[in-house]
């Protein structure tokens, strides 16, 4: 849970909250899924393609992320940006992101490794629709005569996103 892995498509909705935050997108936005090369200074030009090998034309941004398309993921980094993405999954409980200039728009298809208990904080901001809190292991503690040994006081959190794009 504390090794670093590539999150693969699971770190999509992260980018697509900061469009809807943005508000650059909503939900039903169009986004055209075609073969499309982006073209980024340094970097050699580069060409995602969807996990089905195939292109679906204009998909609204819900069907897009429900479908895991990769095309659109890609456009909508590119219009978020590298850096304001890496500071919303920052202060959404990613620790790993450190230098943009480390990474490029594959980063929304899991290009940059995480920690799996960071995503559960960042999913949870979008579960607790925009407030971070930390992650418990231990809620409650028992004995055999249901006499309560520990519990754990409710944390009010941190908002760093408004209810709005989570929900």
């Amino acid at each position: 849970t504390t090794s670093l892995r590539q999150p693969g498509s699971s770190i999509k909705p992260l980018n697509y909250v900061l469009g809807f935050y943005k508000k650059i997108v909503t939900p039903s936005t169009l986004l055209i899924d075609v073969p499309t090369c982006f073209r980024v200074a340094g970097q050699k030009l580069y060409c995602p393609n969807n996990y089905d090998g195939q292109f679906h034309g204009g998909t609204q941004i819900r069907f897009a992320l429900g479908n895991s398309f990769n095309v659109p993921a890609v456009k909508m980094l590119a219009l978020n940006g590298i850096d304001d993405f890496i500071a919303t999954a920052s202060a959404m409980g990613i620790t790993t992101f450190k230098d943009p200039k480390n990474y490029g728009l594959s980063l929304t298809l899991g290009g940059g490794e995480v920690k799996m208990v960071d995503m559960a904080t960042a999913f949870g901001v979008l579960a607790n629709l925009g407030v971070k809190k930390d992650l418990q292991a231990i809620l409650k503690i028992q004995d055999y005569t249901g006499k309560t040994l520990f519990l754990l006081e409710e944390e009010e959190g941190e908002r760093v996103l408004p209810p709005e794009p989570c929900y």
